[in-house]
């Protein structure tokens, strides 16, 4: 996941086409801003808590709480780890391994390095999960044309479930696909491919839904899609938004028949992958959290996490910044530390999976340690707490 950066540079055009539209939209009730007094705090330390070297948050935070009455949470790299704690306050590093691809050189088993980057369940005991799955081509000879890594990724999303309130991630074989480019890959190598970084899972009248991001190709355009599930432990009925409803399966490039494969349609004014997606039980909207690299129409130099409303997860508001700061995308050597994979999570959320927010809730991010100009595996999971307010007239 860490080519997110590229993934951001290469959807910020498709912002920019979007900006006048995006300025003829009204903007909603409610801001989101950083508590008063309030200080960033270390959730997971990289130092102190680290299993291996590059056992780091490189994912954005999910969590639920299990039927045991535990909080399990993920935001880590390929070899996926829980956090475990009694609340979302006090969850500490297992380095006992949930899930873990095969690096495979096959790009047909869509099993090379694999992310967990969303759960959601109804029991806390049987889980769902939506996988990034990878394939760097460069890394198996003959692969790929290219040498430069991010020319030969390609990228899918898949699922996997686990009966034991996440300690473990099966999933089947062939892997379901919830989301694919329409073609193979050894396609249109020299940039990187596929669809990438589902958001969190959320319920909305008694269907489910992800935000997944891609960077299109193939009469595919790039940005961001809506998918929907009408039975979250069958990974089949996962239907991506075509402009008008959820009609557009996931089609195997390997597998099926690839003249089936249609395009879904970008959702305005979210340019890049989002974070997270929660309902503030005061207002009832949808909150989008994304980061972003940085912006010289607007002075911004480092970056930024910005915000959407949505009273329906497909018409969207005009992203606005809660926070500046160096992000993952930042090009000034003299940072010393940058920021990604942004979301916000309330403890207090009444959701078994953290669905809700409150006033107040917190933003989660990764903290990257920079050396020489160069992001390593020093990496904080950290939080800072915000509040909701409500604009008055």
């Amino acid at each position: 996941m860490s080519g997110a950066r590229s993934l951001n540079a290469a959807l910020s055009a498709a912002f920019l086409l979007l900006a006048p539209l995006a300025a003829q939209a009204q903007a909603p009730d409610y801001r989101l801003e950083v508590a008063p007094g309030a200080k960033e705090e270390t959730v997971v330390s990289w130092a102190r808590e680290r299993c291996e070297e590059w056992d780091l948050p490189d994912a954005p935070l999910r969590a639920f709480r299990d039927d045991k009455g535990e909080v399990v949470a993920f935001a880590s790299h390929y070899r996926s780890r829980p956090l475990i704690g009694a609340d979302l306050s006090s969850v500490r590093k297992s380095c006992a391994v949930s899930f873990e691809a095969k690096n495979s050189a096959d790009p047909s088993q869509f099993s090379d390095k694999s992310w967990i980057a969303a759960t959601w369940t109804d029991d806390g005991r049987h889980v769902q999960a939506l996988i990034h799955a990878e394939y760097h081509a460069d890394k198996h000879p003959g692969a790929c044309r290219f040498k430069e890594a991010m020319s030969c990724w390609y990228n899918v999303v898949t699922a996997a479930r686990s009966s034991d309130g996440g300690r473990s991630f099966k999933t089947d074989e062939p892997r379901p696909l919830v989301a694919a480019p329409p073609y193979r890959q050894d396609v249109d190598q020299g940039r990187h491919r596929g669809f990438f970084n589902p958001s969190n899972i959320v319920q909305k009248d008694g269907a489910w839904y992800a935000l997944i991001a891609t960077t299109g190709g193939e009469g595919q355009k790039n940005g961001v899609c809506l998918f929907r599930s009408t039975d979250i432990k069958d990974p089949t009925t996962w239907r991506a938004f075509d402009g008008q409803d959820f009609t557009i399966p996931a089609v195997d490039p390997y597998r099926d028949d690839l003249s089936r494969a249609r395009p879904c349609r970008p959702l305005r004014h979210l340019p890049t992958t989002v974070g997270s997606v929660t309902r503030h039980e005061a207002s009832g909207q949808w909150l989008a959290i994304v980061h972003l690299g940085p912006d010289p129409r607007q002075g911004i130099a480092g970056g930024r996490v910005a915000y959407s409303w949505s009273k329906d997860l497909v018409t969207w508001s005009p992203l606005q910044t809660l926070v500046t700061h160096p992000t993952m995308w930042s090009k000034d050597c003299g940072d010393r530390d940058r920021y990604g994979y942004g979301a916000i999570a309330d403890p207090a959320s009444p959701s078994r999976n953290f669905e809700t927010t409150g006033d107040q809730p917190f933003l989660f991010m990764t903290k990257m340690h920079v050396a020489g100009c160069k992001i390593g595996p020093q990496r904080d999971l950290v939080r800072i707490k915000i509040r909701i307010v409500k604009d008055t007239p």
